[in-house]
């Protein structure tokens, strides 16, 4: 496929390559990578980096060795989304182009867990989770409150992104969804006590440990690091989502409300 109508997108000519490689791969190490894309092996990595930024590639770390792959075709509309400004005559192009990436995919390599970094890639992650989730299930949350992570966290749920209002609230809404949470307040800054909950929120409050930021729906699951780098793992799993639920109402049911 021509990476012209690619590199429109906003991508540049290293990530069109490496990104229709990718589709045709599925998962994949830099080898085989460099190898279709005709990328050098000095610059792979850097535009590999990039495309997981921007939320289109993901990676899973096999026997030590990192394996590659690109997500679902359709993730290019929420790309586009973040870049509606500057890139507004692009979504014809997308439409054009996302029946035709989706033929190049190998769907029966589709990995489980798969790793996203930065605000635009946990993004990403959060947006999957959701669209995901069934109609009329439950959106569950385990958050352990941390000074040295709480800012970060804030600005997104909250603050200037206002993830939670701007879509998790709506799309629950929409879904009829259920949304629950656990916290352990005993570290939360000052601006998450003067958070008033979005419906249909219920939150209740443990004195007990918890794990740190995980999200849980019927199909899925999140963990979230709000660290120096911001990063997360989706494990797309009913077996393990059926784990961490029955998790979650175990210590819903020791947890208390305010």
């Amino acid at each position: 496929m021509n990476t012209e109508k690619i590199k429109k997108l906003g991508l540049t000519e290293g990530e069109s390559r490496a990104y229709l490689s990718l589709l045709k791969l599925g998962s994949s190490t830099v080898g085989p990578i460099t190898k279709n894309s005709g990328i050098s092996s000095s610059k792979i990595y850097e535009v590999l980096n990039r495309l997981i930024e921007k939320g289109l590639v993901s990676f899973i770390i096999k026997e030590k060795t990192k394996h590659f792959q690109a997500l679902e075709p359709e993730r290019l509309n929420d790309y586009i989304e973040k870049k509606k400004i500057e890139l507004a005559q692009s979504q014809s192009i997308i439409e054009e182009l996302i029946p035709s990436l989706t033929s190049l995919m190998k769907i029966e390599n589709k990995q489980e867990a798969e790793i996203f970094i930065g605000e635009k890639g946990i993004r990403t992650a959060y947006d999957i989770i959701l669209s995901d989730a069934k109609l009329g299930s439950t959106l569950k949350y385990v958050y352990m409150h941390d000074k040295f992570s709480d800012d970060k966290a804030f600005e997104f749920f909250y603050g200037k992104t206002n993830y939670n209002a701007k879509i998790v609230a709506p799309t629950l809404r929409k879904k009829k969804m259920k949304w629950m949470g656990i916290v352990n307040d005993k570290n939360a800054n000052s601006n998450f006590k003067k958070i008033i909950p979005h419906k249909p929120f219920i939150q209740r409050y443990t004195d007990m440990p918890l794990p740190g930021s995980i999200d849980i729906t019927n199909s899925g699951v999140f963990i979230a690091l709000w660290g120096t780098k911001v990063i997360g793992v989706l494990i797309r799993s009913k077996e393990i989502a059926d784990i961490f639920n029955k998790y979650f109402d175990s210590l819903w049911e020791k947890s208390k409300l305010r």
